[in-house]
């Protein structure tokens, strides 16, 4: 029998934080066991989630290394299982194999008599997305009837995929809509199906948006703030030593360094000349138009 079976923590870890290839086609509403809002009450921690472990889930655990290990050796491929996470947009991608120096993504299914394709190409479509790749294999390894480990290459069947950017786009969209109405949920944990799916418009997608990129504009004002105090602490200090030992510019490889003289820079008192001569002030005035915008605050504790 090829290969060993190897349990993967990435798998089960953290999934309330993550939006996973298995959710996928919950989301886009593809499941026949699984609604989107049953998905988001278990994320939010409003009802357990269901044990994922029964005979079909453990056979396709045991099988995985074992097919992996077979289309390999047969094709001369370097498939290995890897996770790529992306915080910012709380997706993770558990793929079953991915041959880095072909680029090329691997997804293991086995099933019954009937496989739901669009299911897994579904979940695919967010593995291209996540690891930059452009085609893949599924294998699909038919469960025989008694549940037999010996691999048996007769019920293996490989169908090739191509990334699909529009459907990368809509899987993307679907899944920031979900994180908005799961956050929606968590304020209010009675809320019903119906007023679920009536959340994440246009406005409140924006909004979500909005409040990403501002809090992420603080966080980088706030350490470019000590940069510059710093910055200017050492300006300061060369620009002493540039002078003591009378060095005009100095070529680093990557900066030029020069030594600018001091000088007098003059400007008017705006705020003198309107109190003392309004009349020349306001001759002086232009208009302009100032375009409409929002305004936004962080919240202080």
């Amino acid at each position: 029998m090829f290969g060993l079976e190897k349990t993967d923590t990435n798998v089960t870890n953290n999934r309330s934080s993550f939006v996973g290839g298995s959710d996928v086609p919950v989301i886009l509403g593809l499941s026949k066991y699984k609604t989107q809002f049953q998905l988001a009450q278990e994320k939010a921690g409003i009802v357990k989630p269901e044990n994922i472990s029964n005979p079909y889930i453990q056979f396709g655990n045991k099988m995985e290394p074992s097919i992996r290990e077979y289309i390999n050796t047969k094709n001369s491929l370097h498939f290995h299982p890897d996770t790529f996470i992306d915080k910012d947009d709380m997706i993770r991608s558990n793929v079953d194999g991915i041959d880095d120096e072909n680029k090329i993504l691997l997804e293991i299914k086995t099933h019954g008599a009937k496989p739901t394709l669009k299911v897994y190409e579904a979940q695919m479509q967010l593995y291209f997305h996540q690891t930059g790749c452009d085609y893949g294999w599924l294998a699909m390894y038919q469960r025989p009837a008694d549940f037999d480990l010996e691999f048996d290459a007769s019920n293996l069947k490989i169908k090739e995929i191509e990334r699909d950017q529009h459907a990368i786009e809509k899987i993307l969209d679907a899944i920031e809509t979900f994180w908005i109405r799961l956050e929606y949920l968590k304020e209010k944990p009675d809320m019903t199906e119906t007023e679920y799916y009536t959340i994440g418009n246009d406005v409140d997608k924006l909004v979500a948006r909005v409040e990403r990129f501002e809090l992420q504009m603080i966080e980088f004002k706030e350490k470019a703030k000590i940069l510059e105090t710093q910055q200017k602490e050492f300006r300061e200090r060369l620009y002493k030593k540039m002078e003591e030992n009378d060095i005009k510019k100095i070529d680093t490889g990557d900066l030029v360094i020069t030594r600018v003289l001091p000088t007098v820079r003059k400007a008017i008192d705006s705020t003198r000349l309107k109190k003392e001569q309004p009349d020349i002030y306001e001759n002086y005035s232009k208009e302009s138009q100032v375009k409409g915008s929002i305004r936004i605050k962080a919240k202080t504790d």
